[in-house]
């Protein structure tokens, strides 16, 4: 009976040792083959890339304001020059009463124009705030943050994982055309374009490929079946013309117009962007696609953007400071353990490592965003299952009774760790998953592993 005792009790350590040892050291085979942990905002590099109001943009919002006030001035007058021929036999005093009202009503009505003009500027802004959310959204971008200012300049805050080349396209115009390139002109405008999905395809090809699937509206597909595929030129010869899609003038696709409308008229399209092994450039193929998916599936931007400049902000939260005094802390409370219980204490609490390394794993692969809250749910979690070890060497109950004790205290915040893991809020969903996935593992590794050390 006590080999066997020390058998288990020597497997359940070797356990706890390989599980720390792979959690916070890792697995090396010229790298690190553990999934790298995905830090939120406050624990994370951020780039902040700032985009200003093209000059382009700006010239033609002045120069729809010099013409308005032209019209103006030729309304002004216009009515003055009818006033006079009208007025040629009326006396002077009436001239000079019409004129006086004529300058006290203007400036009301310049002051009237301006403030329209404002307030068509404001929701045209928040237009292009909205649209770059969603365009955003699409593809997939998560903690992320858009800042407009008055004057239509924009910022937006990723993680440093994010391409910063598909930011840039992402505040770009989004104007998608089929256009016959022979003639330069439009076929079917971005009004024709119903949706569009990207795919990773790794089974039908020798190498994995990238595919952007095109729905056409019902009107567009009308135009297809009607549209003229042939191009005459100058000297009489009739030739194939060539239709080819344009994104802000940018050929993503061209071919021959007959076998261009031979699929498009059948209302979709699918367009292959590119073909590597597996890997990075896979996915940076990838994760260009659906770009170009979260600019057709939503508007053009109302506003022309410029590239600024691109700004690194380092964390304010230093990680290694956290380390430090949880280790402190767990120094304490193991010292404690060790005064009152003395050394039948020592394997439960090296058992609290091993639980700790496992959750850590879990949030590795479930990809939980690493933020201060998932730091306090993994402490609230950890104390938990230290009050569980002190009350069972205590040996009042079996393990099992106060690891069932323990459960009744957990139920309710299962519940509410399952509410916070909806949460459209990083922060919040984090805490919410540590606690539900570090509930779940507790319960189940003091089952497996801490019941033995304590019950040797």
């Amino acid at each position: 009976m006590k080999k066997n005792y020390t058998l288990k009790i020597t497997l359940a350590m070797l356990v706890v040792v390989l599980v720390s040892l792979v959690s916070f050291v890792g697995v090396y085979k010229g790298r690190n083959l553990l999934k790298d942990y995905s830090y939120g905002k406050d624990l994370s590099k951020r780039q902040i890339i700032s985009f200003t109001v093209s000059e382009k943009e700006n010239q033609e919002n002045s120069g729809n304001a010099v013409e308005l006030n032209q019209e103006e001035n030729a309304e002004t007058t216009n009515e003055e020059n009818t006033s006079e021929e009208n007025a040629e036999g009326e006396a002077a005093q009436e001239k000079s009463e019409e004129s006086k009202e004529s300058e006290e009503n203007k400036p009301a009505e310049e002051n009237k124009t301006e403030a329209e003009s404002e307030k068509d500027k404001e929701k045209k802004l928040k237009k292009a705030k909205d649209i770059v959310e969603k365009r955003l959204v699409e593809m997939n971008a998560e903690d992320f943050e858009v800042r407009i200012d008055e004057n239509g300049n924009i910022q937006i805050e990723v993680p440093t994982d994010i391409d910063i080349s598909n930011i840039g396209q992402i505040i770009s115009e989004g104007k998608l055309e089929v256009k016959n390139t022979t003639t330069n002109e439009t076929v079917v405008g971005s009004s024709g374009f119903k949706s569009a999905t990207a795919r990773m395809n790794t089974t039908s090809y020798a190498k994995p490929i990238v595919t952007l699937d095109l729905k056409f509206t019902s009107d567009a597909k009308n135009i297809f079946r009607t549209v003229n595929t042939k191009h005459t030129d100058e000297e009489g010869t009739e030739s194939d013309a060539t239709f080819a899609i344009t994104l802000d003038g940018m050929t993503l696709y061209s071919d021959d117009a007959s076998k261009f409308v031979a699929s498009a008229k059948n209302g979709s399209l699918d367009l292959v962007l590119g073909q590597n092994d597996e890997g990075k450039e896979l996915q940076k193929d990838y994760n260009s696609a659906k770009v170009i998916v979260a600019l057709i599936n939503n508007e053009e931007l109302p506003v022309k953007y410029e590239y600024k400049n691109l700004q690194i902000i380092e964390s304010s939260v230093n990680l290694k400071s956290i380390v430090i005094v949880a280790c402190i802390i767990f120094a304490i409370l193991f010292a404690y353990a060790l005064i009152k219980f003395k050394g039948k204490a020592i394997l439960p609490m090296l058992s609290i490592v091993g639980m700790v390394g496992t959750i850590l794993l879990v949030i590795r692969y479930t990809n939980v965003r690493v933020t201060l809250f998932t730091i306090l749910g993994l402490a609230l979690v950890g104390l938990f299952n230290y009050i569980l070890i002190l009350n069972a060497l205590k040996n009042d109950k079996s393990f099992v009774d106060n690891v069932k004790d323990i459960v009744r205290i957990l139920i309710p915040c299962i519940i509410i760790a399952i509410v916070f893991c909806c949460s459209p809020y990083i922060q919040v969903s984090s805490l919410g998953m540590t606690m539900f996935w570090g509930s779940i593992i507790m319960v189940l590794y003091n089952l497996l592993i801490t019941r033995v050390l304590i019950n040797k």
